[in-house]
């Protein structure tokens, strides 16, 4: 009998393992049994690059501009700077001529006041008299004073004597006429306009000849216009004829503020240049 050979146990484990025994290998088995897995090969670096070396800048010569150009701009520049220098020093004698006609525009103004207007454009319209003229007697007679009395005794606004203003009372029929009235601001404007008015009719409504009459008298007057030499036409007598003195400095200083306060106050309101430029003076 032939004696069977034994199957050797590993194979019967194996066996076992092909068995279908409904329980599956345990992870740590699977990890045990299966052959490990070679890590990737690390990449190799690759051979380092030459670098190739620069090449050198190239020297480029800077080309050099002609001398006369070099010099035609040097003399352009010289001349903008000058061009520029003489545009701001005109400017600034533009603004301080500006600024200097302005200041002497406000100084005519501030040295022609002109007070009690009300009074002064009534009695000149009740007279045919121009107002700025009645303005430009009261500023030189008391600059608009009420109280103004000279040394000779003329008084208020116009300075009228005592025998001109009693002359005037009878004139206007004023009964209640008293000379103490000439310090109140209307009866003296209303007196010194029919007064004015008088002389405007004597002597043809010229301002110089009524000027030189209401300071020297209208007999004083009457005389030089008989005097070729001071009035060739013996009507009216001009600045320039009158021989230097006080009448003709007031008879000179009246006009000029007889323009003055025209402008000013008599016509559309006027710009720095309005005034006259004698004025300006």
């Amino acid at each position: 009998m032939e004696t069977p050979t034994p199957t050797p146990q590993r194979n019967r484990r194996a066996d076992r393992y092909k068995q279908d025994s409904g329980i599956a290998p345990s992870p740590e088995l699977l990890q045990r049994t299966a052959p490990p897995i070679p890590a990737p090969a690390a990449a190799e670096a690759p051979p380092p690059v030459m670098a190739r070396p620069k090449p050198a800048p190239r020297r480029t010569e800077k080309r050099k501009l002609p001398l006369w150009i070099t010099a035609g701009i040097i003399v352009l520049m010289i001349l903008l700077l000058a061009l520029l220098a003489a545009q701001n020093l005109m400017q600034a004698y533009i603004v301080q001529q500006q600024n200097a006609r302005e200041a002497a525009y406000q100084k005519i103004v501030d040295n022609h006041p002109i007070y009690y207007k009300d009074l002064i454009d009534q009695y000149a319209a009740e007279n045919n008299l121009q107002p700025a003229f009645v303005a430009a007697i009261i500023l030189n007679e008391s600059s608009f004073r009420t109280d103004a009395e000279s040394n000779v005794g003329a008084r208020g606004l116009m300075q009228l004597m005592p025998d001109t203003a009693e002359w005037i009372s009878g004139k206007l029929g004023d009964s209640y006429y008293s000379f103490d009235h000439m310090w109140e601001a209307e009866q003296n404007i209303r007196y010194g306009c029919w007064y004015l008015n008088y002389l405007s009719k004597l002597f043809r409504g010229d301002p110089v000849t009524m000027a030189s009459a209401y300071h020297a008298g209208q007999t004083t007057v009457t005389g030089w216009l008989s005097d070729p030499a001071m009035s060739p036409d013996g009507l009216s007598l001009s600045l320039s004829g009158m021989k230097d003195g006080p009448t003709k400095t007031y008879a000179g200083r009246v006009t000029q503020a007889y323009a003055i306060y025209d402008a000013l106050f008599y016509q559309t309101a006027p710009a720095p240049g309005a005034v006259p430029d004698s004025a300006l003076q």
